[in-house]
């Protein structure tokens, strides 16, 4: 029996009835469902993040980016892909309206779906005591923890020495999280299909404050160093601890995310010309010229 496990943004109304209605659409077809532990959506069962997309045929998150952060992180343990129905404002994840999910969900199950493969990262720490590796599809992020300070990050690329930062954080982005806190930074905006890593300063203190484009391959150690401590976020996540002297090491994950998308996907380049509202009409006489 195929199985679709569902995500949805609590503090959404239309959220959780969009991902009620396509709960019940699914069990009344005779597919099996499975929601997170405590958030009722009338699925056949619920599970916690451990054991909540061993096998799932398809996650699918419902509400924002954020909503689809998480589906992704959680899908990731188990390699099933994860299908973005947005409620809300539209993000660079999320794929379909709630009233378009039902014929893709059904595309899915029966293998016809385009699934992307994008790269996503694994954090690991020494010197962090209780640290977990967070997986990360966006970013990782670590940055200072008082307000008033600044953190000094040693970085190191596959063990040589390139720089130390003094910034509010640095990033080490993928290209899907290229368009993200990354390019709040004024980082690159990169097309997801190009395998790299973005390591991107935020607010330094230096005379160099610019992006380093690293190949998917490398590895990237970052130290904390002299007097402050630091935090790491990954994706947005509750922070976690990173005393002075811990060292970060961020690569690429063994495997990567997979991503239902739409067949009549518009692309990448023209979801950032319509999100960060580029000048220009396509279609016109100037947009046409080469």
């Amino acid at each position: 029996m195929k199985r679709v496990g569902f995500i949805v943004h609590p503090a959404r109304p239309e959220a959780v009835r969009a991902g009620r209605s396509l709960v019940a659409d699914l069990r009344a077809a005779g597919v099996a469902t499975r929601g997170p532990a405590g958030v009722a959506l009338g699925t056949d069962d619920e599970a916690d993040a451990d054991r909540f997309a061993i096998g799932l045929d398809l996650a699918v998150s419902v509400g924002g980016d954020g909503t689809f952060l998480r589906a992704a992180e959680l899908a990731s343990r188990d390699g099933c892909p994860v299908l973005g129905v947005k409620v809300g404002n539209m993000g660079f994840l999320t794929q379909v309206e709630p009233g378009e999910a039902a014929p893709l969900i059904e595309r899915v199950l029966s293998g016809s779906a385009r699934i992307d493969e994008r790269l996503a990262v694994i954090a690991e720490a020494e010197g962090a005591p209780g640290f977990q590796p967070q997986w990360a599809l966006n970013e990782v992020m670590i940055e200072k923890h008082a307000r008033h300070r600044l953190i000094r990050l040693a970085v190191f690329v596959d063990g040589t020495y390139v720089t130390t930062f003094s910034a509010d954080g640095v990033i080490v982005a993928t290209p899907t999280g290229s368009t993200a806190y990354s390019f709040s930074a004024r980082g690159p905006i990169v097309t997801p299909t190009v395998p790299c890593l973005v390591l991107t300063p935020v607010a330094a203190h230096m005379v160099f404050d610019r992006s380093f484009v690293l190949g998917a391959e490398q590895r990237v150690r970052l130290v904390v160093v002299g007097d402050e401590p630091g935090l790491l976020s990954a994706d947005g996540r509750a922070t976690l601890e990173l005393p002075v002297s811990a060292h970060i090491r961020i690569g690429a994950a063994p495997r990567p995310a997979r991503l239902v998308r739409r067949g009549d996907d518009p692309g990448f380049l023209m979801l950032v010309r319509d999100k960060f509202g580029l000048p220009g009409v396509p279609g016109t006489a100037a947009s046409n010229q080469v």
